[in-house]
């Protein structure tokens, strides 16, 4: 059965207040709640429509593996490293290739009308070149 595209907004303001450009934001309850329902067995489609945020999908139990990961990725692309692509600046190149480190979309399984993943796994928006207001799309197909 085909599903019907919606969204749900997500700003990547740290919740500490102070403008930091690289920030994670755990979106795996709103897509908990987009698979839930009798509707049985399916898979909800992910997509991020940003090219300076991506998507992870990895363990959040406690943010340190998001912190590691999220180290690792601005030490491999520093912003302050030459790059040919300086249109809105450093901080927006050095995005635009740390977005390889990620992914724009999934498509995670549901399992009895609940997100079929482990329960230290989650979905988390990952801003590169913020804080912003940012879009998740989603839709769900059922069997």
């Amino acid at each position: 059965m085909p599903g019907t595209w919606t969204s749900f907004p997500v700003n990547t303001s740290p919740k500490e207040g102070y403008a930091n450009p690289v920030h994670y934001v755990d979106v795996t309850p709103q897509l908990r709640d987009a698979a839930r329902g009798d509707h049985g067995d399916g898979v909800l489609h992910i997509f991020l429509p940003h090219t300076t945020a991506t998507l992870i999908f990895n363990s959040g139990v406690d943010g340190t593996t998001l912190q590691d990961i999220r180290i690792f990725i601005e030490e491999q692309v520093p912003t302050d490293r030459p790059f040919v692509h300086l249109h809105d600046g450093p901080q927006d190149a050095a995005a635009h290739v740390r977005c390889v480190f990620g992914v724009q979309s999934l498509q995670l399984p549901v399992v009895g009308g609940e997100l079929g993943i482990g329960h230290s796994q989650g979905v988390y928006l990952l801003e590169l070149d913020g804080p912003r207001d940012r879009t998740v799309q989603y839709a769900l197909q059922t069997f």
